[in-house]
C-alpha cells in the first residue's frame, strides 16, 4: 500500500511538472527584423493576461503555425496582422510606438 501511494504521489509529480512546463499558444513567437529589432509576440499576455482565446486570432488574423508566413509592416498598415487590434482605439497603436514591440538584442 506505502509503495502505491508513493508512486500515485510521484506520477502526480511528473503530471504537474509538465503542465507547468506547458506554454500557451506554442509559446512566444519571434519575427526577425534587422533594422529595428526583432519582435517578440507573447501567447500569454494576449491570452492570460488580456482574456483572448485563440479563435480570437486563428486562423483569421494570424494564420495557424503550418500556415505561418512573415508579418510585414505594409500588413499593420492595412489593418491586418497586429493592426486588427493594435490601432490606438482597441490596443495601443503601433504607428508612435515602434519600440514596445520591437526590442534591440541585448536590450
Amino acid at each position: 500500500m506505502r509503495k502505491f501511494i508513493l508512486a500515485a504521489i510521484f506520477g502526480l509529480m511528473v503530471i504537474s511538472a509538465g503542465i507547468a512546463l506547458g506554454r500557451i499558444g506554442g509559446g512566444d513567437i519571434k519575427y526577425e527584423v534587422k533594422r529595428v529589432g526583432d519582435v517578440i509576440f507573447s501567447h500569454e499576455t494576449h491570452v492570460e493576461l488580456i482574456g483572448f482565446n485563440c479563435t480570437q486570432c486563428h486562423p483569421f488574423t494570424f494564420l495557424t503555425k503550418e500556415q505561418h508566413k512573415t508579418v510585414k509592416m505594409i500588413h499593420r498598415r492595412q489593418a491586418q496582422s497586429c493592426g486588427v487590434c493594435h490601432d490606438g482605439k482597441q490596443a495601443f497603436d503601433l504607428k508612435s510606438n515602434c519600440y514596445v514591440c520591437h526590442k534591440k538584442e541585448g536590450k
